[in-house]
């Protein structure tokens, strides 16, 4: 049964496995090589949000009080079920400058047993539009609708699947793709969430049980079937949390399933609120961390990205305009997935990029460590997606283009896995030594761009 106690003053803490504060489980193996992560997980954040390195984590303090932001509109919608025939209410919320022609990500969330769709609203519970009010208005994630359907007496998957959603994309200006789609739940509603999230990854790409009841979903191997074959091709964001105090008792089996996608290797967030019980102060948190890592605020390109330059077979140095710092392999150890990141010029090997020219405006840069190339992880056509260097094949993952600036001398260095739309990022325009590098839709900021210095 759902409860209204606050847990005040939690000491809270992040948990991986049983002694680690890592939270984003992911292996950065090339999308056009096959998975091995029995033998070795590699943990890297992947999004170029603001805060997304740091993701998931316990929100500051004052974070579900509304700031000095606009507020959206949270408003009851009546409609006609076919499945209970019946008139039913959902309760949805519209951003800040919410315009019908306007297309939206959407969020569509369940509450939990004897409970009832406002208490996804409610400061007492999830308080999802202060929270999407504040973080809209920070400028960390996309303006989103959210809908919270009525999980009472009904079979929620006809209701969620044949009602609420044809009728919510009807009425809004909907994105109504999975990778625009988010499903987010608590307690009953967490298990509602498992079933019918992870059970159809063609329809949600992002997925949020919190504080999962374990009876009302299948099991972890039935759930991810082939050692989650399907969620690893298709989920972009599953975000699992509980509280270490659930007072029903609903704490193990959430952790045995963060348990079971690290054993298989399923990238996803695991949020373990220290003290936490079966309430808001789990539920809330939650609900903040998957909203920025489900949609991301996007920084919109302002300019176009040049045009292709052609430039000598050989060997360079990448030097980041922004950070005034070298593209170099972590450590300077060359094996497949090893991450790349910005550092002081040094001419180390793990600084030295062979760059050839293979055809239609195309190069490879090739690590000095070794036979590895300039990667972009599981070759994904996404903003914040990870650069690594992996085993040397030549695919589109490792193939980029040399963009034109509007600076003689400085170029973009666009990824073919994008089509050329995105290019290699200095993650949150970062001066420091160790500065994560990723893909990021090109804006000519001047983090996006590179001198090639020669290095034979």
């Amino acid at each position: 049964m759902l409860k209204r106690k606050l847990i005040l003053g939690l000491a809270t803490t992040l948990l991986f496995m049983q002694t680690a504060t890592i939270t984003n489980v992911t292996a950065l193996a090339s999308s056009n090589a096959s998975l091995n992560i029995s033998k070795s997980v590699q943990i890297k954040s992947t999004t170029n949000n603001s805060s997304a390195t740091a993701l998931p984590t316990m929100p500051p303090a004052g974070y579900d009080k509304h700031g000095n932001y606009p507020s959206g509109k949270v408003q009851d919608v009546n409609y006609y079920s076919s499945v209970t025939k019946s008139t039913r209410k959902m309760v949805v919320y519209t951003p800040p400058g919410y315009n019908s022609k306007t297309k939206y990500p959407v969020i569509y969330a369940i509450h939990g047993i004897n409970s009832w769709p406002s208490t996804i609203f409610d400061s007492w519970c999830v308080d999802s539009s202060t929270l999407a009010d504040n973080l809209i208005g920070q400028g960390k994630i996309q303006p989103v609708i959210i809908v919270a359907m009525d999980n009472n007496n009904v079979d929620s998957h006809q209701e969620l699947f044949n009602v609420v959603m044809p009728y919510v994309e009807s009425h809004y200006p909907i994105i109504a793709d999975a990778d625009h789609r988010g499903l987010y739940g608590y307690s009953m509603g967490g298990g509602v969430t498992f079933a019918e999230g992870i059970g159809h990854l063609d329809t949600f790409h992002h997925i949020c049980p919190s504080s999962a009841t374990p009876f009302n979903h299948p099991s972890d191997e039935n759930m991810f079937p082939n050692n989650g074959a399907e969620a690893k091709k298709k989920l972009k964001t599953l975000l699992l949390s509980c509280g270490t105090s659930d007072w029903d008792g609903f704490y193990p089996p959430n952790l045995a399933t963060h348990n079971f996608c690290v054993k298989n290797g399923i990238p996803h967030y695991w949020l373990s609120v220290q003290g936490g019980g079966h309430d808001g102060s789990v539920w809330r948190p939650a609900m903040w961390n998957f909203l920025q890592l489900a949609f991301p605020a996007n920084q919109a390109p302002t300019t176009n990205v040049g045009s292709t330059v052609t430039l000598n077979n050989g060997w360079y140095y990448l030097k980041n305009v922004n950070a005034q710092k070298y593209l170099q392999v972590t450590d300077n150890i060359g094996k497949a997935g090893q991450n790349v990141e910005l550092r002081t010029g040094s001419k180390s090997n793990g600084q030295k990029w062979y760059l050839t020219n293979v055809g239609d405006g195309y190069v490879t840069l090739k690590s000095a460590l070794g036979d590895y190339m300039l990667d972009v992880s599981y070759g994904e056509d996404k903003d914040g997606s990870n650069i690594q260097i992996f085993n040397a094949y030549g695919g589109d993952a490792q193939r980029f283009s040399v963009k034109a600036s509007s600076t003689n001398g400085l170029y973009a260095i666009a990824t073919k896995s994008s089509n050329g739309t995105k290019v290699l990022d200095d993650f949150n325009l970062g001066t420091s030594d160790g500065t994560n590098v990723c893909q990021w839709s090109y804006s000519g900021n001047k983090n996006q761009l590179w001198s090639f210095e020669s290095a034979n």
